[in-house]
């Protein structure tokens, strides 16, 4: 088109002026398909540049294109041909909007956003930070997940901790809990947005954790004492969980010692008016904290005075005070005995008729030890003696010691600890109590919060402290003595089987037991989300999105480790003939959302809520033959379970009611294969469906392929968006009774 001398001077005017008034004009290029491709719908916006650029500012696209005065398009590229552009806006006529085959450009001038607008903190503990973000501003770019980071840049800690703490979330979340975390630690938080491409953005802040209980300090050495002051020598502490703020020495009576509270402490004249038997004698600053201390000189210390001592016996501690951001934490040494005499000379000098009482004492001490340990050693051999006559009772304590190590599960039949001869219950009952961590009742806190019901009893969230830490975990609570004889030896049992497990990445594990009279709490490792869980948060696809690429937020990889890590699970079951009966993906935890745990068997089989699962779906066709169940099956499971993993979360046999599923499997029904599955990966499933039990892989097989398959350049899985994709239907309905 030959463009005369006039137009060409209005068109280099009018491209001056928008320039000038909008500071946004690019220029005119030639059409492009390939570049700003997305056609506003709307008419109207194509007749102006103010509404073309606006309508590409609420799709947060970086350029907008006229064309013809007709069409509005968007795109975050533009074409670099030169075009002609000679048609008038039809809105505003002293604007230009492209010609028949090119394009006004204008930068939109609003910043396409892949970064949460904001960051904050909604709780810290001790050793956790409770984070929050916003969904970023919508882009063309596929989100497949955040990648949250913890690095420590400050901390009160001596040894080394982990410098660098990472977690992976899906796309659609917007708050995480970062666990396992230092006390009184400064982090710099960094959330980032992950592309298919590389990271987009991030948003980073820096949040301290809660501190901790210091350690237990030393009990005071007493060095002397005479009427109404002792000397005690004191040791300074180190604190890993927060800073020293001060050193408490406390006196308690020996009549107060049962009564004893170290909440109600406070100083000795409100003590007195309370009727307290125990009292703060002094706080002492760090910096002056000297290695002798004088209990009873009648000074003042901090807010505290420090009364003489009565002539009684006492008893003195330490006490560590740390305090930060208005949170307080103090610890106590053990209370040491010591006998303060009423009149006499001090301690440290010995006349003789002391001597003679001393020698006199030791004497008697002696004989009545030799006595008490005689008395012990005969009640034992009648216990034992007796104990192979008769079965032990019913609500015998389960006071089980030492830490938790792996059972030499040669001489024991399959999923079961206590014989049925009744003169072989004890030894095997003492055995079994010899083998987990008894936990102390104040390092268990049982929450309000019901995680399920188990066949013994409720389980209930909780934490248990580990290393000083508190570890969130899942509490099975049983009224031991009101169990049934057959029950308690059920459980008895079901506790074994956890306690064959040891300490498999793999496998949830037994933390220990803790007792009271009436009540055995069972500790168990406990992790909020499942793989069902995971599988569904990360179906990703957007369908009024034309330009994404992936159906899934996890990528390939990651889902095929999964699969190895639940496989690596099972044959450590299988090697110790354990039959999980249960396999499926809302029986895996996921521990920080990548590392699965395989659960629900042994003493950690609960229903959650209401629900109460139906495993027809995963259930190898022999056992509809009323065939026992063998670690084979399980293999069937894990089939049915590959297969899940692969639909995202989808309900295997969706079309088929759970009651004529028994027999559709029977008769040679099998789950198909998805379109994103290769074939190598449907060949496994297939043979894991295999009627003849020997034809079926082992897990120690089956962790052989999938590890070759991970490291094969060949394509197992594929969640790039083909022609026709959908989602496999989750019908929760069939998945539970």
């Amino acid at each position: 088109m030959i463009v005369s001398p006039f137009i060409a001077v209005l068109l280099i005017y009018f491209s001056l002026a928008e320039q000038d008034l909008f500071g946004n004009y690019v220029g005119c290029f030639k059409d492009d398909n390939m570049r700003l491709s997305h056609k506003i719908k709307d008419t109207i916006a194509g007749t102006s540049v103010e509404a073309c650029v606006r309508a590409c500012q609420l799709e947060y696209f970086s350029f907008a294109g006229l064309q013809n005065s007709q069409g509005c398009f968007c795109g975050d590229t533009h074409s670099d041909l030169d075009g002609v552009c000679d048609q008038f806006c039809s809105g505003n006529t002293s604007q230009m909007c492209g010609g028949s085959v090119s394009k006004s450009v204008y930068h939109v001038g609003k910043p396409v956003s892949d970064v949460p607008a904001f960051l904050q903190l909604l709780n810290a503990t001790n050793t956790s930070l409770e984070i929050a973000w916003n969904l970023p501003v919508p882009s063309k770019v596929l989100i497949t997940n955040y990648t949250v980071t913890a690095k420590y840049v400050e901390t009160y800690s001596l040894p080394n901790l982990v410098p660098l703490l990472k977690w992976i979330y899906p796309k659609t979340t917007t708050k995480a809990v970062l666990l396992n975390l230092h006390p009184g630690t400064r982090y710099d938080v960094v959330v980032a947005v992950v592309s298919p491409t590389g990271v987009l953005g991030q948003k980073s802040a820096t949040y301290w954790t809660e501190i901790g209980e210091p350690p237990t300090p030393a009990v005071p050495e007493i060095i002397s004492y005479s009427a109404g002051r002792m000397v005690v020598r004191l040791s300074s502490s180190v604190n890993d969980n927060g800073p020293i703020t001060a050193y408490r020495i406390i006196v308690v009576y020996d009549e107060g010692l049962d009564s004893f509270n170290p909440e109600k402490l406070t100083s000795y004249h409100e003590s007195t008016q309370k009727g307290l038997l125990y009292y703060i004698a002094a706080e002492i600053h760090p910096e002056d904290l000297n290695n002798t201390f004088v209990v009873g000189d009648d000074q003042e210390y901090g807010n505290y005075t420090n009364p003489r001592l009565p002539d009684a016996r006492v008893h003195v501690g330490l006490g560590i005070v740390s305090v930060k951001d208005g949170v307080m934490k103090v610890a106590y040494s053990k209370i040491e005995d010591v006998l303060v005499l009423d009149v006499g000379p001090p301690s440290d000098v010995v006349t003789p008729s002391s001597t003679t009482l001393v020698v006199g004492l030791s004497v008697a001490i002696g004989v009545f030890g030799f006595l008490l340990l005689l008395s012990i050693a005969v009640y034992f051999v009648l216990l034992r003696h007796l104990g192979r006559r008769q079965r032990i009772p019913d609500h015998q304590e389960l006071s089980l010691e030492g830490p938790m190590i792996e059972v030499d599960t040669s001489s024991y039949v399959h999923n079961g600890y206590v014989p049925d001869e009744e003169d072989e219950w004890t030894d095997h009952y003492e055995k079994l109590k010899q083998r987990v961590w008894n936990i102390p009742r104040n390092f268990l806190d049982v929450k309000s919060e019901r995680l399920g019901k188990g066949k013994y009893g409720n389980v209930m969230k909780g934490t248990v402290q580990q290393r000083g830490f508190p570890i969130p975990v899942a509490i099975y609570v049983i009224a031991d003595g009101e169990l049934a004889p057959v029950d308690k030896k059920s459980m008895l049992q079901d506790l074994n089987t956890l306690i064959q497990v040891g300490s498999c990445k793999n496998l949830v594990s037994l933390i220990g037991t803790c007792e009271t009279p009436d009540t055995l709490f069972i500790v168990i490792d406990h992790q909020p989300a499942t793989l069902k869980d995971v599988l569904l948060a990360s179906r990703c696809l957007d369908p009024s999105s034309l330009n994404q690429h992936q159906f899934c937020s996890l990528s390939e990889t990651q889902v095929l480790e999964t699969a190895v890590g639940i496989a690596r699970g099972m044959e450590f079951l299988a090697r110790r003939k354990i039959v999980h009966k249960q396999l499926a993906a809302r029986n895996v935890m996921m521990v920080d959302g990548v590392v699965p745990k395989v659960t629900s068997f042994g003493i950690a089989q609960y229903n959650t809520g209401s629900m109460i699962p139906d495993y027809t779906r995963w259930t190898a066709q022999e056992i509809f033959r009323s065939r026992h169940f063998v670690s084979k099956s399980d293999v069937w499971s894990f089939g049915c379970l590959l297969w899940e993993i692969t639909a995202l979360g989808g309900t295997p046999y969706v079309d088929v009611n759970s009651s004529d599923l028994p027999t559709r499997v029977t008769q040679g029904l099998r789950l198909p294969q998805i379109q994103l599955v290769g074939d190598d990966l449907y060949q496994l499933m297939i043979q894991c469906w295999q009627v003849d039990l020997d034809e079926r892989p082992s897990f120690q097989e089956i962790v052989h392929i999938l590890e070759n398959m991970l490291d094969e350049s060949a394509i197992h899985i594929n969640f790039a968006v083909y022609t026709g994709f959908h989602y496999e239907q989750y019908a929760p309905e069939l998945e539970r009774l």
